[in-house]
């Protein structure tokens, strides 16, 4: 049996190795026209005849061909479909590595993504995590500083010098209301929020985050003088 022209007719306007979300394609354009059912039996049956690459649970593609056969997706295609037009931003190793914080690697790219259906997806070597947020500008660079003081005891071959000249700038651009919406969208430990304000405190930066602790408590983390100290041993 043939595949349903409506189908073939949506699928064609994505690129070659575009990824494609079955479910968000059904829901945005094709619901009224076509049932789930025959939708679903359509896109299986392109991949059969091979005008279609599932590359994941729910995920697809249209084959890109070179001499040597199907050229799969790149990890920056990949990425790409999660964090373009502030949809979403790289954390991890990644990161880590892009701030001069270590120079280990991990083999596995971590994605956070507002445009993700579902939980967690993994394409290939990335693993994209939902997080519904407005990746602008301010809300990544808070959701970078969040990330890093989370992981921070587990970051492997920590720079302490290149930690500290990070805190000075996670410091300067702290923003109150890209906060509160990140804390509101994903959940933080209450010793992460405190590392921040420990930081913030030792750059005289105002903030709120007093708000998110308690006043009775004791948060274990880094204090700003056992990392200058830390930065002196370790040079």
């Amino acid at each position: 049996m043939k595949s349903n022209p409506i189908v073939r007719n949506a699928l064609a306007e994505f690129k070659e190795n575009e990824l494609i979300v079955a479910s968000k394609l059904y829901r945005e354009k094709l619901s009224g026209l076509i049932g789930e059912a025959a939708y679903y039996k359509t896109l299986q049956r392109m991949c059969e005849s091979g005008e279609l690459v599932k590359i994941a649970k729910g995920t697809y593609h249209l084959p890109k061909v070179s001499k040597y056969g199907i050229v799969p997706p790149s990890e920056k295609e990949i990425i790409s479909a999660f964090t373009e037009n502030e949809t979403g931003t790289v954390v991890g190793y990644s990161l880590y590595n892009a701030l001069n914080l270590t120079t280990q690697i991990s083999k596995t790219i971590t994605v956070m993504s507002s445009a993700l259906e579902g939980l967690t997806k993994s394409i290939r070597n990335v693993v994209v995590h939902q997080v519904p947020l407005e990746f602008s500008q301010e809300i990544t660079s808070m959701v970078h500083g969040l990330e890093v003081l989370q992981n921070f005891s587990t970051i492997q071959d920590i720079n302490y010098s290149a930690f500290l000249a990070y805190t000075e700038r996670l410091a300067e651009s702290f923003n109150a209301g890209a906060f509160a919406e990140i804390v509101s969208a994903k959940t933080y430990k209450k010793s992460t929020i405190s590392f921040l304000r420990e930081i913030l405190n030792y750059y005289n930066v105002d903030h709120n985050l007093n708000e998110y602790l308690s006043s009775l408590s004791e948060y274990k983390h880094p204090k700003m003088e056992e990392l200058y100290e830390a930065t002196r041993i370790y040079h």
